[in-house]
């Protein structure tokens, strides 16, 4: 099992050191879901997923992390 970030606007995935790659094979590896989003949250990256992968190229797991101002805006325009 991987579990990587990967940008949800660009496409491409994070490699440490603030270096985003489009190669999934590259992307640094954080082990765990909560590595990933403690990461995601100490840098503060806005749009970015955790892709959870595993031996099986069919079978991917993706976690959309938002910041918490983007959601409350989708869910006022949503509303309206």
């Amino acid at each position: 099992m991987r579990v990587t970030l990967k940008h949800a606007v660009i496409g491409l995935y994070y490699a440490g050191r603030k270096l985003w790659v489009g190669d999934p094979d590259s992307a640094l590896d954080l082990e765990t879901i909560e590595r990933a989003t403690e990461l995601s949250s100490d840098n503060s990256f806005g749009d970015v997923d955790i892709v959870v992968t595993y031996d099986d190229p069919c079978c991917e797991l993706v976690l959309p992390l938002r910041r918490k101002k983007e959601l409350e805006d989708e869910s006022l325009r949503d509303a309206a």
